[in-house]
């Protein structure tokens, strides 16, 4: 991947996470430093990270502890322990980003649209249940 490229995606991740640091959290920057997770955890897995998967899961379910806790409360928290490993995440995907194949950054990211696309069709599904429960 080009540089330039490379750093794009970096930056936007690493503005994510700065923003998270100052205090400022939505569910925009949630999702897009939870992709990041799922992307880095990916390659990981198909043997080309050096992050522990324990480090990985932990992140993925503070993230998804702080989506639930907004969702219940309306209350943004995200923990100075989420924000440690969300740091150790992003320096893992820089480091990717720079050394890994493309061909595996690609087969991540066709998983993370699979997944994503796996979400939507769920939430339309339980919306329609919803619908035709209401009438």
């Amino acid at each position: 991947m080009p540089r330039k490229e490379a750093s794009d995606l970096v930056l936007r991740a690493r503005i994510a996470l700065e923003r998270l640091r100052n205090g400022e959290a939505d569910r925009p920057l949630i999702n897009l430093v939870s992709q990041v997770t799922l992307i880095v955890r990916f390659v990981v897995q198909a043997g080309h990270g050096k992050l522990d998967i324990e480090v990985l899961e932990a992140v993925k379910r503070g993230l998804e502890d702080a989506l639930a806790e907004a969702d219940n409360t309306g209350i943004w928290n995200v923990s100075e322990t989420l924000i440690d490993g969300l740091i150790d995440v992003i320096n893992e995907y820089d480091r990717q980003i720079c050394v890994t194949r493309m061909e595996i950054l690609v087969r991540a990211s066709d998983h993370l649209d699979r997944l994503a696309y796996q979400a939507a069709a769920r939430d339309t599904r339980a919306a329609n249940s919803h619908v035709q429960l209401a009438r």
